[in-house]
């Protein structure tokens, strides 16, 4: 029997046959509750009616989560279909330039993956080729902010003196005022590895915009006042040098553990009183720690400096920052395709995937807002999705706990300040290049984290100088001479 799908387009469906298993493949921990396969039990009745196919479910874990993707990816030895990942975090050019991703035409999207196609803009699929092939389907219907700052609380900051911590000499204040004013509490337990905050000061001293693709690092990328001119502002000028000391100080002052045994949750000793920080984006803020920090501790008045507040830098995300790519060893490519444009765009598939069971994990109440049933039990009956990779405003249902008001306060400041990625479109990341950033990755690797936390025995000057040789020696220079040449010729 062969039936069209309305969801689908016209393309027909063969109903003669076993449904086909479609593999999805995200970021997270396996569940272990049942909740999450009675959600995809549903799913699939769906999925079944609607184009003759079930989804399945394979978690990379978030330990060595990157590491452990490529090895997934690379080895072949799993039957996957459709792969979470993003440009900026999951290595999604290097795995399309090596054969990872399985190239589109716009014939076998248009047929595919029809409603999904006509909502994604020229230039959009543009910003997900490589030599002529779309590898990628952008979640450009998705309005997010993940850019990374410190949360904080305005007790402590007015104690410091301070209205607001507005910029890193605030934080350094704010900081050693709590070591100094608070000796029970950490002023912050970091873990001794996160590197995040290094970035997030090269682009409060100068308006940088960097280069994610390339690497996680932000090595390279160009000032906005000239866009034309890769840099790196870790090998040359003053501003790494300048962090470089204020971490030394900050491990000198005793802002965080001298040994770094760091066994427990930041996020939650934030919660209990016991460290005055916690690093992370604007999403993790206004959803979970202030709603959770108002209840814990509602005279904290909880807040958050962002990285590039103090200069007014800040960078909108990639619409490759969660896309969706079909593996190229996928033996049913054009039902992945099918399974994903209605994931994203059936209002029953994108509940139960993002949400799931209504009654059993959300309600909906009478202001449209989304809730937790009475008794809700996370851990009874929490379900883990995580369908990053295909989100839409459209069909987003406000959860009730988050801190709405004080999110579109900040969110109209990060309007006037925000300016779009501006190298999506830039082939970067070409199989050579990759290959020759390898070896100066490694130097950050082991460099970064020393010189972040001021793990050395030499002056900062001198570690930096260090880093910078062995930065030379692993070839940046001639890395930066080719990515200025791909961007003049661009």
């Amino acid at each position: 029997m062969l039936l069209a799908c309305i969801a689908c387009g016209a393309k027909e469906i063969d109903y003669t046959k076993d449904p086909v298993t479609i593999t999805y493949l995200t970021i997270g921990e396996k569940p272990s509750n049942g909740r999450t396969e009675e959600v995809i039990k549903e799913l699939n009745s769906i999925l079944e009616k609607e184009v003759n196919a079930r989804l399945d479910i394979y978690y990379i874990p978030w330990k060595d989560y990157l590491e452990n993707y490529n090895i997934a990816l690379d080895s072949g030895d799993v039957d996957l279909d459709l792969i979470g990942t993003g440009s900026d975090w999951l290595d999604a050019w290097p795995n399309a330039i090596k054969g990872n991703f399985l190239a589109l035409s716009k014939e076998m999207l248009q047929e595919y993956c029809p409603q999904t196609y006509s909502n994604i803009k020229k230039e959009e699929w543009e910003k997900c080729s490589y030599n002529g092939s779309i590898y990628m389907i952008p979640e450009n219907e998705y309005t997010q902010w993940i850019n990374h700052g410190f949360v904080y609380r305005k007790d402590l900051a007015r104690e410091a003196g301070l209205d607001k911590v507005k910029s890193w000499a605030d934080l350094d204040k704010y900081l050693k005022y709590v070591k100094k004013a608070h000796p029970d509490m950490l002023p912050w337990d970091a873990d001794g590895k996160t590197v995040i905050h290094t970035l997030g000061y090269l682009m409060s001293a100068r308006k940088y915009a960097p280069i994610y693709e390339l690497s996680t690092y932000g090595i390279w990328g160009a000032y906005t006042d000239d866009l034309k001119t890769i840099v790196s502002p870790y090998y040359t000028g003053d501003e790494f040098l300048e962090y470089a000391k204020l971490m030394k100080d900050w491990d000198e002052s005793g802002i965080w553990r001298d040994d770094f045994r760091f066994t427990g949750d930041n996020t939650e000793e934030f919660f209990s009183g016991y460290t005055s920080v916690v690093q992370h984006h604007t999403q993790k803020y206004y959803s979970e720690i202030k709603p959770t920090m108002d209840v814990m501790i509602p005279e904290a008045e909880t807040d958050f400096f962002w990285f590039g507040e103090e200069n007014g830098n800040l960078m909108k995300n990639s619409i490759l920052h969660g896309a969706m790519a079909v593996y190229s060893g996928s033996k049913n490519p054009e039902k992945a395709l099918m399974v994903y444009d209605l994931l994203r765009n059936d209002p029953r598939c994108y509940r139960l995937i993002n949400y799931g069971i209504e009654g059993v994990q959300y309600e909906v109440n009478k202001n449209g807002l989304l809730e937790k049933p009475s008794g809700y039990n996370a851990d009874r009956d929490g379900i883990v999705m995580n369908f990053w990779w295909g989100r839409r405003d459209a069909l987003e249902i406000q959860d009730s706990s988050y801190n709405w008001s004080e999110y579109y306060d900040l969110v109209d400041t990060y309007d006037r300040n925000a300016y779009s990625y501006p190298w999506d479109s830039v082939p970067f990341s070409t199989e050579d290049i990759n290959k020759e950033i390898e070896s100066i990755v490694e130097v950050f690797d082991k460099y970064l984290p020393e010189i972040t936390y001021g793990q050395y025995d030499v002056t900062p000057e001198e570690e930096v100088t260090i880093f910078r040789q062995k930065l030379k020696e692993a070839g940046i220079e001639e890395v930066t001479a080719k990515l200025q040449r791909v961007l003049d010729s661009y």
